[in-house]
């Protein structure tokens, strides 16, 4: 007789949304491959703005629940988890039904406290998985790491999506032998090489058009780097709040034939610009290992980003450049420097080998698969 299939419940805000389909691909890569071998269901979170913008096209599925939350912008973010944990409280009946064989949080804080706190009255085998802000902003906060350090404790195992989020946990108090470093993978059926790239002076960025991305750094860099090198081009994919301001300063200097707003584009459409790129550009304040990085050295385009989190972890004298971030001087320099270097597209490609998918799941159904 053929056993029951094992089956993984996660929880998250990280995952695409049919207002926001290129939301979080890392994850849902991760968890279709999972559920090639374990049965994967997911309930997102939604903060409750979000969820009234968006109700009616919330639409449930065998495996895709959304679970709207009660938050007061602006204040009292430790209690977020509180009001998570409630509006997930509604779906405990259901959970229970499924007989998951084990339960995932994606997102260190607030998802994985309000995980824990439900997993009180499940008890089941309980993972998480920190990415990098979830963390390294949460835990600057008395409140917050302690509320970490209570309820993530509680987790067997926490995939860490680098060495130096692991690295901060640990000094938060959380048992280091729950701790697993797990670098994500990249898709190399979309992001592949060229089989030969017509050298131009082209920068690529993808990521939210936030403050802590480094965007406005990102454009004055440009600005100072184009006057020695006036053939640069920007191609910038993305959405978020700081777009509008960004779209003004292009505007302001007069480079809109140079740099050019993209939006929110499909992962294959992200792959081709990234393909098409000379360089790669994230000036992050804050990150984990962001998948981009991966991704860009998987379609042998060098990178340059910041000596920041875990991205001194990936990124080496063979596939990139590391500045200080907000630091626009250095940006610049390193811009027009990476351009007068010559880079070894075969050096790069064995670089990104290490980062495989399969290594990622296997690792993590290592784990979830435990007795």
């Amino acid at each position: 007789m053929v056993g029951k299939r094992k089956s993984l419940l996660v929880v998250t805000n990280l995952y695409p949304v049919p207002w926001s389909p290129n939301r979080a691909s890392f994850n849902k890569q991760q968890f279709d491959l999972i559920n090639h071998i374990v049965s994967v269901n997911v309930i997102i979170l939604l903060p409750w703005k979000e969820w009234l913008s968006h109700r009616n096209e919330c639409k449930t599925s065998k495996n895709i629940k959304y679970c709207p939350y009660f938050y007061i912008p602006k204040f009292g973010r430790r209690l977020v988890p509180l009001f998570q944990f409630i509006s997930l409280l509604f779906y405990l009946p259901w959970i229970k039904k499924q007989q998951f064989s084990a339960i995932l949080a994606s997102w260190g804080f607030p998802d994985a406290v309000a995980v824990s706190m439900l997993n009180k009255f499940i008890r089941l085998p309980f993972f998480v998985k920190v990415h990098g802000t979830d963390v390294n902003e949460n835990s600057q906060f008395f409140a917050r790491s302690r509320l970490m350090k209570k309820w993530l404790n509680k987790a067997k195992i926490i995939f860490c999506a680098s060495q130096a989020l692991a690295n901060i946990l640990s000094k938060q108090g959380i048992e280091e032998q729950k701790l697993l470093v797990n670098y994500n993978g990249v898709n190399a059926k979309i992001f592949y090489p060229l089989l030969e790239k017509p050298y131009r002076q082209h920068f690529v960025f993808v990521g939210s058009l936030i403050t802590t991305k480094g965007c406005n750094e990102l454009l004055s860099a440009f600005i100072k780097a184009k006057k020695k090198c006036p053939k640069m081009e920007l191609d910038i994919l993305g959405e978020g709040p700081m777009k509008s301001l960004l779209a003004e300063k292009i505007s302001l200097h007069e480079l809109c034939g140079s740099i050019r707003l993209r939006g929110s584009v499909p992962l294959p459409e992200v792959a081709e610009y990234i393909r098409q790129a000379n360089i790669l550009v994230l000036p992050s304040y804050r990150e984990g290992v962001p998948n981009v990085l991966l991704e860009s050295f998987a379609s042998g385009t060098p990178v340059i980003s910041t000596r920041v989190g875990g991205i001194p972890e990936v990124v080496n004298e063979d596939v990139g450049l590391l500045v200080d971030a907000k630091n626009e001087q250095q940006l610049a320099s390193a811009m027009e420097q990476a351009l007068g270097m010559t880079w070894s597209t075969q050096a790069i490609i064995e670089h990104a080998s290490q980062f495989d998918w399969k290594k990622n799941v296997q690792n993590v159904l290592d784990k979830v698969g435990e007795k």
